[in-house]
């Protein structure tokens, strides 16, 4: 899958009105860095969110809480969907949920004490406890640790997918994960676009945790754009390189088929 440049990718798709814009945040509207609370939003990314938002429904649909978009982003007039959907929360400020977090506290809680005693972090490993999963970042830690402990981290979560509700086991960049069975972003980007009507999804993602979400766009007509600076397997038809070329494009995107405003 070759580069698109993002101004013609955006000229080639306009008029913005067209579509239900779908973003992840890590990834793409913010650069990857080593620890997940140092991201921050690209230069440019609120003000071409908040300009777009006001022509056509937006909504980013992260792994991150709600909280912590709200944190990076502000209260934008859109949809924020948190945990991978786990949360909910429309731009008309209604929220809603796909998972009752008290249903999910119980082995969360107990498996963040075990692991943050197995894992120090002072050799890089981070448990990060969300609303309604669990995730253990790695990209700080050495390859030979990582390569010794991942597998026995892997085989602990592995073991809780029958506790409580249910859980499954994802591995994205430098992060394994246990959420609860059947929230992805795919069942998010349904529930959003169930409520608005005649939009096609066009959805941004990096992660393969926005598969789901490329497969449900493509259902339902729309398009996935994968951010990467190389190509890899996905279900996405085109692709940005990295956040800035993003913004470039959401930008263009604003621009292209209508009155680009003030």
């Amino acid at each position: 899958m070759n580069l698109d440049d993002p101004i013609q990718l955006a000229d080639e798709l306009g008029p913005v009105e067209d579509w239900l814009l779908v973003l992840d945040f890590d990834g793409v509207l913010s650069p990857i860095v080593e620890r997940p609370e140092d991201a921050a939003p690209a230069d440019g990314v609120v003000a071409a969110v908040e300009r777009l938002a006001a022509r056509t429904p937006v909504a980013v649909v992260s792994g991150r809480p709600i909280a912590e978009l709200d944190a990076r982003l502000g209260r934008l007039p859109i949809t924020y969907a948190g945990g991978h959907g786990a949360e909910v929360r429309t731009a008309e400020g209604e929220p809603s949920a796909f998972v009752d977090v008290d249903t999910v506290a119980g082995v969360l809680d107990e498996l963040e004490t075990h692991l943050r005693e197995r894992l120090p972090d002072d050799a890089g490993w981070q448990v990060e406890r969300k609303t309604a999963s669990l995730a253990v970042h790695h990209r700080r830690v050495a390859d030979d640790l990582r390569d010794a402990t991942l597998p026995e981290v892997l085989d602990l979560l592995e073991q809780r997918r029958q506790d409580g509700p249910g859980f499954e086991v994802l591995a994205g960049k430098a992060v394994v994960e246990l959420r609860p069975a059947g929230v992805d972003k795919g069942r998010a980007l349904a529930w959003i676009a169930e409520r608005t009507p005649g939009r096609r999804p066009l959805v941004l993602g990096d992660d393969v945790t926005d598969e789901d979400a490329f497969r449900e766009a493509d259902r339902r007509d729309g398009l996935g754009i994968l951010v990467a600076d190389t190509a890899r397997a996905t279900v996405a038809r085109r692709r940005l390189r990295d956040p800035d070329d993003v913004v470039a494009f959401l930008c263009a995107l604003g621009d292209a088929g209508g009155d680009a405003g003030p």
